[in-house]
């Protein structure tokens, strides 16, 4: 990447790096380096995927870093962090703590013990991303009942830092913010009132309340914190699609070219599947060291694949394997991008590995509706049926709210049906998926088509294939057998009843 930086962002990189102390303004630094403002920041989005004083900030840290892993004992914390440029120390061991997983003094005492670098514990996300955080404010306690679930706040901090996929930081630094109220009445009874707002515009995106009783305190601040957590995941993950889908393109950072690229990868769309890949190949050169692009690089290349996008599907399995395992040996604890490395690894037909990502990432986040529907569809796909079935009926479950969960769980509850022989049962949970999310249906009117016939429904069948024909106008009946990794005695019954529906016969 250095060879392709502009000459003013390099001298830009060099003064910051020689004091990062310095309390540097983006006008300071654009004049020292000739150039306006704005074009500064441009550079900075585009070349290193976050803004000046982001990046000032994260050369601050890893100084910081240094000196604590490098002190002998003579320097405080106070003292290292204020010869970075930190004015605040609680806010600089706040930082510290997100970054690295561990505070200023672990790392220290890691020092004294003689641990090497590479002992490191790893940051629990990836700065280059530049991910969401939430600020978590003290709730409101009204009544003195209210004083059992005190720590509430802290459970959900707790449980949202298991995601591994947000941020949670003070109300200055986070785009959103949640805030919450705890009322208690003289019959034992407590009531949990959520509220996350998004702190730049002041718009609510999501409420939500929970009832329990004063003698079940601890589960019940357990079972709130874990419900809101996973509500709010799923809420800032459609809130940050929103944000950067309003965005000029070439403004976005790493993480917002993931997240701009995300439902363009699960639309099952030629064009979209093409977009997105431009979008994730900017994001992996601004972090190349990150999976969330890599994993979901290798999931719209085995799309292309299993949908004959391309002429060479063959290729696209490959890519989607290689940036799966780059994916796999960078990926430290975040669901998502396991649950994604699992989509990644089925479509270029390794399920052993699917599997394994699969188990993980339900390890790590067992409320997780897309973990559920992808580990269903590979007990769908290897033909233990009713494992699928149970899985994915846990992916609907849990993700009711969550269209895509519950239409892919759909139509992978339809594979089982049908390989099953229960073709009526078949045929419906995939008219179901097709309701649930009509914008992507991928191959599934082909399945139906085939259920249909299979079950002498002729007509239906024949019906099916007209309707849905525009979305893959040249497919045949060999490409729907080659491209998914069910068992070939499955996909050829699939094959007879598009043959008996009149559908192109395999090349």
């Amino acid at each position: 990447m250095g060879g392709i930086h502009p000459r003013s962002l390099r001298k830009a990189l060099d003064l910051l790096r020689a004091d990062v102390a310095k309390a540097w303004t983006v006008s300071e630094i654009s004049a020292a380096c000739g150039v306006a403002p704005r074009t500064l920041q441009k550079h900075f989005r585009r070349f290193i995927g976050k803004s000046p004083l982001d990046h000032l900030r994260g050369l601050r840290f890893e100084k910081a870093r240094q000196a604590l892993l490098g002190t002998s004992g003579d320097a405080t914390t106070a003292q290292i962090a204020a010869s970075c440029g930190f004015s605040h120390l609680g806010r600089f061991a706040i930082g510290y703590r997100l970054r690295y997983g561990q505070t200023p003094s672990e790392t220290i005492r890691q020092n004294r013990l003689g641990l090497t670098d590479s002992a490191r514990i790893m940051p629990l996300f990836p700065s280059s991303l530049e991910r969401p955080s939430v600020a978590v404010g003290p709730f409101e306690l009204v009544g003195a009942e209210a004083q059992q679930v005190a720590g509430i706040a802290y459970q959900i901090v707790a449980a949202l830092l298991r995601l591994h996929r947000l941020g949670v930081s003070t109300a200055d630094r986070s785009r959103y913010r949640l805030r919450g109220k705890v009322r208690g009445d003289s019959r034992g009874r407590l009531r949990v009132t959520v509220i996350l707002t998004d702190a730049s515009t002041g718009r609510h995106l999501w409420a939500d309340h929970w009832d329990g009783a004063r003698d079940e305190a601890f589960a019940f601040e357990e079972r709130v914190a874990s419900r809101a957590a996973r509500a709010i995941e799923l809420t800032l993950r459609d809130a940050e699609i929103d944000r950067v889908s309003r965005k000029d393109p070439a403004e976005l950072n790493a993480w917002e070219l993931a997240m701009r690229a995300m439902p363009d990868v699960l639309s099952y769309k030629a064009t979209a599947e093409a977009r997105a890949l431009e979008l994730l190949e900017r994001a992996m050169e601004l972090a190349p060291h990150d999976p969330l692009p890599l994993s979901l690089a290798a999931w719209c290349h085995g799309v292309r694949a299993c949908l004959h996008f391309t002429a060479r599907p063959k290729e696209e399995q490959e890519k989607a394997r290689q940036l799966s395992n780059r994916a796999a040996a960078l990926n430290a604890g975040d669901s998502l991008t396991e649950t994604i490395l699992a989509a990644g690894y089925t479509l270029s037909r390794d399920l052993q590995a699917a599997a394994v990502h699969a188990d993980r990432a339900i390890i790590l986040d067992g409320g997780s509706p897309l973990a559920w529907a992808r580990h269903g569809w590979i007990s769908s796909f290897t033909g233990d049926l009713d494992t699928a079935i149970e899985r994915l009926h846990i992916a609907r479950k849990l993700g009711p709210a969550d269209p895509v969960a519950s239409a892919s769980a759909s139509f992978a509850i339809a594979t089982a049906h049908f390989q099953a022989g229960r073709l009526g049962e078949a045929s419906r949970w995939i008219q179901r998926g097709i309701a649930e999310r009509p914008d992507n249906v991928g191959m599934s009117p082909f399945f139906l088509a085939s259920a249909h016939a299979l079950q002498n429904r002729k007509e239906d069948a024949r019906r099916v294939l007209t309707e849905w024909k525009p979305i893959h106008p040249d497919m045949t009946i060999g490409q729907v057998q080659s491209g998914w990794p069910f068992k070939a005695s499955f996909m050829e019954r699939v094959a007879d009843g598009l043959e008996s529906a009149g559908m192109r016969s395999p090349l």
